[in-house]
């Protein structure tokens, strides 16, 4: 009986033992798959690093990094066009990644269809301006820039072959050539939801830029078919006139350097007195509807938003729709003088604007006005039916 007393409590020992090496294993296994569980690689897709000091998005990301070490960020750069592209048209391309930056127009209707979640605000903006080539203007006897479109026609009278450069196949072509000249003059797209493409003011507009056209004063290769990239005809000297966001000073002083072209306010109507609007281009960021790390990705975005004001720093743009500090930068200071002097043209701010389809709207009707038959009034009333019929269907 005592022998057999041994035996059970031996094997009783034994067995404990036994438990107590499994839960060991079991523990070291937990531990080494939680050790080799791989680190979350956050993709970020954006179009930055052109308008921003050179390591910027670098050093925040290792700034970040170092707050969630188990967080890693891949940065990866692709055109604007490109990520538009892949966001509107995802059976077209492929869409890796988990944050995209965005622009603000595209937002509502992406939020809308579920491609993108937790959308930021606006965090920069950066206001449209006139640049203009000294040389080519000094050469033709004008040694300060148009203040009218009066002027401004008569300046590209005296410079033949070299007068204003569209981007007519861009994204943002019409954002960033056609609408700065309407919000100059005052005028209102969009107002309370109702569309004011048939006003007097806008008409006026389009019959400017018929009259530039038929005159042979816009440059050449800036409309389709032969459409190229503006910013390259205006460093080269193709063009002497260029609007285009502000955020491309850098690019276009690197290139030409400061003595060779300057910025001013766009060309208002003659006897104009009344307050102009400024168009600008923006930046926000979203989290794709796709990514598995959306809680990781969420992190990156807050991140983003806290650091705004670096990101303005860095590449001298507004801060949201406000105001920057002006600067000792004569070219930055000159940025600061044109938007005090102007209000943000509110035209595209609220929720639920089809942009892609308002956009390719106003495009399809100005390519009749450029190379169809369509007068201004025609092409206004054209605009105003589409976009009106645009905003009261569901997209």
């Amino acid at each position: 009986m005592k022998d057999s007393y041994i035996q059970q409590r031996g094997d009783k020992l034994l067995f404990a033992i036994a438990i107590v090496v499994l839960v060991i294993l079991l523990f070291r296994v937990g531990m080494n798959a939680r050790i080799q569980t791989p680190i979350p690689n956050i993709v970020f897709t954006h179009w930055w690093d052109d308008y921003l000091e050179e390591n910027t998005l670098a050093e925040l990301v290792r700034k970040f990094e170092e707050l969630h070490p188990g967080v890693n960020i891949i940065l990866r750069a692709k055109p604007y066009d490109e990520i538009r592209l892949d966001l509107f048209h995802p059976k077209l391309t492929t869409v890796p990644g988990d944050i995209f930056a965005l622009d603000p127009l595209w937002v509502p209707e992406l939020y809308k269809w579920g491609v993108i979640q937790n959308p930021s605000p606006t965090l920069l903006s950066f206001i449209n301006v006139l640049y203009y080539n000294i040389e080519i203007l000094r050469e033709a006897g004008f040694i300060r820039p148009p203040k009218t479109r009066t002027e401004f026609i008569n300046y590209l009278r005296a410079i033949p072959g070299q007068g204003l450069i569209l981007d007519g196949s861009s994204a943002r072509g019409i954002y960033d050539d056609i609408f700065p000249w309407i919000w100059a003059a005052g005028a209102g797209l969009i107002r309370n939801g109702q569309v004011m493409i048939s006003s007097a003011p806008v008409v006026e507009s389009l019959s400017f830029f018929a009259a530039l056209n038929n005159e042979g004063l816009i440059a050449e290769g800036s409309l389709p078919p032969d459409a190229g990239n503006k910013l390259e005809g205006f460093v080269s000297g193709r063009a002497a006139f260029m609007v285009a966001p502000a955020k491309n000073i850098a690019f276009v002083r690197e290139r030409m350097g400061d003595e060779a072209f300057s910025i001013t306010s766009i060309p208002i109507p003659d006897n104009f007195m009344g307050r102009t609007f400024f168009g600008a281009a923006g930046w926000a960021v979203g989290i794709h509807n796709a990514s598995l790390y959306k809680e990781e990705a969420r992190l990156f975005v807050e991140f983003l938003i806290s650091n705004a004001s670096v990101l303005s720093e860095k590449s001298r743009a507004i801060p949201g729709y406000g105001l920057f500090v002006s600067s000792q930068d004569p070219f930055y200071s000159k940025v600061w003088e044109i938007a005090n002097a102007a209000e943000a043209a509110g035209d595209f701010d609220f929720a639920g604007l089809p942009w892609t389809v308002l956009e390719a709207a106003f495009r399809e009707e100005l390519t009749a006005l450029f190379h169809g038959n369509a007068s201004p009034a025609e092409t206004a009333a054209a605009i105003q039916r589409r976009w009106t019929e645009a905003l009261q269907s569901p997209f």
